[in-house]
């Protein structure tokens, strides 16, 4: 029997190493998202999509195969106009905002705990200022929004972050045996990779609206699904209608005896009036056209209607501000306006709690510690407010309660820039 003692010892002296502060555990320096054949591969499942192929793909991605599911979301973006006016705007709203670092709070802490909170929110501003692609990944992880889910990958040399790579959706996989699990396919494992668990620094993680294990289940996409199928169908439907809707019945009439081949040219000749309206027939042969009835029924602007509404609510909270044609005001419209901030402010906050988790943690503990206090990623969310009662109220807060209001707060929510050093500036009579 080989003697273990040695690879023990080994063992031991590993363990008691790593805790030492110079041995700190880094990050996998090793790049897993390359570039590979199959991220160009399309199934194209809106073609020829019925109910029982929808809830089959949807089947597929509640066992772990959500590829088809995130092809049919795209595809539905490309197809329906409404869809993606939405998608756009939900997503906008959130990516169209500046963002920057606080240090963490240190409430209660002393000044060196609060030193190093500041210390943790400069590395990383440092670390993001450096990054090419960081607002390319923001929007990669506000695309989470539409698809539920949404995967960055953090790229490692010594230590320092040098790349944020986008995972794309068809690389998602579900573990066949844990499906809470979700794994990234690469060309060396391409029924399913490493797992998102197993190194937290390695991967950034959105999943805004979690599901108990489903983690394919989320995405406003899915919910859009049977609206896109109705609003499909009856398009490809009113299509045809357009198409012969007002159009006069063409009849010929042959005698008994006639020729088979005599009736298929006729048939021919019949299908080419309604582009060419020209025909050349014998005597023998009865041609009348019958006008149809006229008629200004949409029958299937209805249920468009009703489709295109119904989406703008799931994915807006309202759809005034977007229908103001259809019955509401604008003053209503405003309104309405001022609750999608509600899920503004929520999708900032969920962003926001991801970021901190899976990019800023990793880098301020694998610098500093396991101990140093992360920082936050904050959006700028700047209400809307009429400039003129917002001025009136500053005039009473400052002037007459004597209250401190921040200069750089009140050119923001005014719109109105911050001077540069030496450059003029009209005074007014309110002061400097």
């Amino acid at each position: 029997m080989a003697d273990t003692r040695p690879h023990r010892l080994w063992t031991a002296m590993k363990r008691l190493g790593s805790l030492l502060p110079g041995n700190r555990r880094r990050p996998s320096t090793e790049r897993v998202v390359r570039a590979w054949r199959d991220d160009s591969l399309k199934l194209y499942p809106t073609i020829g999509l019925t109910p029982s192929r929808l809830l089959a793909l949807l089947q597929a991605a509640d066992g772990g195969q959500p590829q088809a599911q995130y092809e049919l979301g795209a595809d539905m973006l490309q197809r329906w106009p409404r869809l993606a006016a939405v998608e756009a705007t939900r997503r906008l709203a959130l990516t169209g905002m500046d963002w920057e670092i606080v240090p963490a709070q240190a409430e209660g802490r002393g000044v060196r705990e609060q030193a190093r909170a500041e210390q943790g929110a400069d590395l990383c501003r440092r670390a993001l200022g450096r990054q090419e692609r960081l607002r390319e990944a923001l929007t990669h992880l506000a695309g989470a929004l539409a698809h539920g889910l949404a995967v960055c990958e953090l790229v490692w040399e010594r230590g320092d972050l040098v790349d944020i790579v986008p995972v794309p959706h068809s690389r998602l996989v579900g573990d066949p045996v844990e499906p809470w699990r979700v794994r990234v396919r690469t060309e060396e494992a391409p029924a399913g990779g490493p797992a998102l668990d197993e190194q937290p620094s390695k991967w950034v993680v959105h999943q805004p609206r979690p599901v108990p294990g489903r983690p394919f289940e989320g995405g406003l996409l899915r919910a859009s699904a049977l609206l896109f199928l109705a609003q499909n169908l009856s398009f490809k439907d009113w299509l045809i209608f357009s198409q012969v809707a007002g159009m006069p019945i063409r009849v010929a009439q042959f005698d008994p005896g006639t020729p088979d081949a005599d009736k298929r040219e006729l048939l021919r000749m019949l299908e080419a009036l309604n582009t060419d309206a020209v025909a050349v027939v014998g005597k023998n042969v009865d041609l009348r056209f019958i006008d149809a009835a006229k008629s200004e029924s949409r029958p299937y602007a209805a249920l468009q209607e009703y489709c295109n509404t119904e989406v703008t609510i799931l994915w807006l909270g309202q759809s005034l501000t977007t229908d103001i044609r259809s019955g509401g005001s604008r003053a209503a419209a405003e309104v309405h306006d001022r609750v999608r901030e509600d899920l503004l402010a929520d999708d900032m906050a969920q962003e926001a709690a991801s970021i901190r988790r899976g990019l800023l943690a990793p880098l301020v503990r694998s610098a500093l510690g396991p101990d140093a206090p992360v920082p936050h990623c904050r959006r700028a969310l700047v209400q809307t407010v009429d400039t003129r009662s917002l001025a009136d109220t500053l005039a009473v807060a400052v002037n007459e309660l004597g209250l401190p209001v921040s200069r750089p707060w009140v050119h923001a929510s005014l719109g109105i820039p911050e001077p540069r050093t030496g450059e003029p500036v009209l005074a007014g009579r309110g002061g400097r």
